[in-house]
């Protein structure tokens, strides 16, 4: 018979071709290499039982193991019932953290279909689970900030669909307002969850050409899956316009999680009677960037500057251009490329941002910006 130890061993072997087929998005791949970990698992429990005393510090360790895979597998009572059961001995402090955050996991997870909510074709569900999220409250910023951007998300699905340029400035066409009008639901307590529904007034036509809102909803969640595993060719192949696509993985960016504040965002739609989700724990600082146009020469130098934004020039001949003056009053042009400036610079108009770009040809050219640490101005640095 094996013992504990090549029981564990063997389970971890599995668990970890399951979590490398997961990466590469081989879910079916993934569920019976899981389920096969965690059965070896459970075996190197009961082998461990059976010897008698044990040593509790590899007894929690075998428990959290096997809680985490019955996560994976979705059997989210067997994972409650073993994060539990070593909880109750009193454990090392570091494992009994480590078990309450699972636990933590395991609600959250499981309260998603729990609450008696059925989702319609044309309805996501959007899910926070992090620091900044209690039962039933949420920091408003997180929650708002990423409904908005899913909403922006969903217009410019909608728009590509339909065959439109990119939309450079003003809002969507009225036929896609209208089509495609998302509408915020009452919150879920707990791991705090909010409804986004796609609709439109009552007895009005959908116009030629414009995709239904459950085809709008499936692309949002597939491309979400495919940038959340940094699957860049397919994203690429799904999106071929660049502007679209710069501005797909811009707006995925602000949805991730920061990996302190918020730990995990989940979106969940239903189809066909089932549901299907994708859960996003990278940070988004692990997103990939927007890509930029390469230089005509070839050769261009990463720049990184932090300043306030004051300045995004509206004119016709200069409108893709921003200004960042830094801590020493001085003024930097930043040229922004197509599918950037609408949804993501102007926000953050009069704001401290941090901009990384590359410089090239006596030019900078914009790769990715975001709001600049609050840690900023306690430095002392001053912008006026």
């Amino acid at each position: 018979m094996s013992s504990a130890k090549e029981l564990h061993n063997q389970a971890m072997d599995a668990a970890e071709s399951a979590l490398w087929e997961r990466r590469r998005g081989n879910l079916d791949a993934a569920a019976p290499l899981f389920e096969q970990a965690l059965k070896g698992e459970l075996a190197a429990i009961a082998e461990l039982e059976k010897t008698g005393p044990v040593d509790e510090l590899t007894y929690s360790i075998l428990h959290r193991s096997a809680g985490t895979l019955a996560l994976d597998c979705r059997e989210f009572r067997l994972a409650e019932e073993l994060a539990a059961k070593v909880l109750a001995r009193g454990p090392h402090p570091e494992i009994a953290w480590e078990l309450r955050e699972l636990l933590e996991q395991i609600y959250f997870q499981w309260g998603l279909g729990q609450q008696g909510v059925e989702l319609s074709e044309d309805e996501i569900q959007l899910s926070l689970m992090g620091r900044e999220v209690g039962f039933g409250l949420v920091n408003a910023e997180e929650l708002l900030g990423r409904v908005q951007h899913s909403s922006q998300l969903l217009y410019r699905i909608a728009e590509r669909r339909a065959g439109r340029s990119f939309r450079e400035s003003g809002q969507p066409a009225r036929e896609i307002r209208d089509g495609y009008q998302p509408f915020l639901s009452a919150v879920k307590s707990g791991s705090f969850r909010a409804t986004l529904k796609l609709g439109q007034p009552a007895g009005q036509l959908s116009f030629p050409g414009m995709a239904a809102a459950a085809e709008v909803v499936d692309e949002f969640i597939d491309l979400l899956h495919l940038a959340a595993r940094s699957r860049m060719d397919e994203i690429a192949e799904r999106v071929p316009d660049l502007a679209y696509r710069r501005n797909f993985l811009a707006l995925a960016k602000k949805l991730a999680p920061d990996g302190r504040r918020i730990q995990q965002v989940n979106f969940r739609v239903g189809r066909a009677g089932e549901e299907r989700s994708v859960e996003i724990t990278k940070p988004a600082a692990e997103f990939p960037a927007p890509p930029v146009e390469a230089a005509p020469s070839g050769e261009s130098e990463a720049v990184e500057l932090r300043g306030l934004l004051r300045y995004a020039n509206a004119t016709q001949s200069q409108k893709n251009q921003i200004r960042i003056m830094d801590s020493d009053r001085k003024s930097h042009t930043i040229e922004v490329p197509a599918g950037m400036m609408n949804d993501i610079v102007r926000p953050m108009w009069d704001t401290l941002v941090v901009v990384e770009g590359r410089q090239q040809a006596g030019r900078i050219l914009l790769q990715d910006i975001w709001p600049a640490a609050e840690e900023a101005e306690e430095e002392g640095e001053i912008y006026l």
